[in-house]
């Protein structure tokens, strides 16, 4: 059995991630497939179109064998802690043979070699850091300089420094970087991979072609509410699974429909934001101040946005006040060594087989029955990490379900099954 690791969002899964999972299985041999996808909340800060058991759904449909879930914890968070996260979780499954992400790039050598560099961090580069910091330069310049410097130094790769800039600062990249980087900081076994994006780039609004970004995607459906929009864009299985959901009143989701749960947070807990993760340098008092005049949650994002803060960094601060997660419950989980479970969302019968070779190779928990999530509870890591996957479905689901109240039979995440895809 030669299995793959694929680290996904599919939010929904359209054709680009279609031919991403078939090309990764062309280049790497693998015969069967593990996605580590996020859950009801995003890597951006925001909700996803819909539930994770139906996205689960619709990559089994597509192709997947078995999909599982990334923790809340890592999944709404900067690129470096939702890369380790989910690389932290393939790992620990202790049976996946390789990893295969999109990037700009397309050269899975040029990456590596920058990824050592960064890990390891030879005194030499270190030094350049420190020179290029002392000399006033923003620290993203610097460690560009320096790394460019120790490169063209050694003769490392045949690269310019524009050529770099883009690489480094490219979205796609800067999450294939941090994949190899957490792979390297684990000890991994795991090799990796990449494949050059096509057509569309990652932040594209624009459907052009047959193959466009999932952002254009989410645009689409929030401006029109008409599925025909993207019907060209998504493979058929995407489709229909999204047109049923629809019909059963189960609307696209969209950050804007928390707002006013959110606000009320703010103002509830206006003497302890700091405590939040991501929460700093006073950022609470803008937080606060801006909700009162605030009449959209865009509202309240453009009024706290700053050269200092980007849109995607304060749409993640605002998320992880709506998710209350915490600087100290963060500080217990960020830096853990092996994941304590892998909660299963959607599997086919390979799928079947690759849970025979986690439980055979590895001690993590394999959550399929989730009223069994006491067992481990003495955990302290574990309880952190299950406490907000339920916190953060719950928090979804009361939006989610708004038209299916009568659906809502409490925390769903307790009455909810993997699916499984014949």
């Amino acid at each position: 059995m030669n299995i793959l690791g694929l680290i996904v969002e599919y939010n929904p899964f359209h054709n680009g991630h279609l031919y991403h999972l078939l090309k990764s299985k062309e280049i790497t041999g693998a015969t069967h497939t593990v996605a580590i996808m996020s859950g009801n909340f995003l890597q951006r800060g925001e909700p996803a179109l819909f539930d994770k058991y139906t996205r689960a759904e619709m990559a089994v449909k597509n192709g997947v064998d078995l999909v599982i879930e990334l923790p809340t914890m890592f999944a709404c968070q900067s690129a470096e802690i939702f890369s380790y996260g989910a690389v932290n979780t393939l790992n620990s499954l202790n049976c996946i043979n390789s990893i295969c992400f999109g990037s700009e790039e397309g050269n899975i050598d040029t990456l590596s070699t920058i990824s050592k560099i960064l890990v390891n961090e030879p005194e030499e580069f270190r030094s350049l850091l420190k020179k290029y910091l002392n000399d006033g330069i923003l620290f993203p310049t610097a460690r560009s300089s320096a790394l460019f410097d120790y490169i063209s130094k050694y003769n490392l790769l045949d690269i310019s420094k524009e050529e770099l800039l883009d690489i480094l600062n490219s979205s796609n990249n800067i999450l294939g970087l941090e994949y190899i980087k957490s792979l390297l900081k684990l000890d991994s076994n795991i090799k990796p991979y990449t494949i050059a994006r096509i057509s569309a780039s990652y932040n594209s609004e624009n459907i052009t072609s047959n193959i466009c970004s999932a952002t254009a995607i989410r645009r689409s459906l929030k401006e029109n509410n008409n599925l025909s929009q993207i019907s060209d864009v998504v493979p058929s299985p995407t489709y229909s699974t999204m047109k049923n959901k629809i019909s059963s009143n189960f609307s696209p989701m969209f950050d804007d429909k928390y707002f006013d749960l959110l606000s009320s947070i703010i103002l509830r807990d206006a003497n302890i934001l700091d405590t939040y993760f991501d929460v700093n340098e006073g950022i609470e008092n803008k937080i606060y101040q801006s909700v009162f005049t605030s009449n959209s949650l865009n509202d309240l994002q453009q009024a706290v946005k700053s050269k200092r803060y980007t849109l995607t960094k304060i749409k993640r601060t605002l998320n992880n006040i709506l998710l209350g997660i915490t600087k100290e419950d963060m500080n217990k989980v960020k830096n853990i060594q092996a994941m304590p479970y892998a909660r299963v969302l959607a599997f086919n019968d390979n799928g079947r087989e690759i849970i025979k070779a986690i439980k055979t190779n590895s001690e993590i928990n394999i959550i399929n029955k989730f009223a069994n999530v006491a067992f481990n509870m003495n955990n302290n890591e574990f309880k952190t990490l299950i406490s907000y996957d339920i916190k953060s479905s719950n928090m979804y689901n009361m939006i989610y379900y708004r038209n299916n109240r009568d659906l809502l039979k409490g925390p769903m995440d307790y009455f909810i099954t993997p699916i499984y895809v014949r």
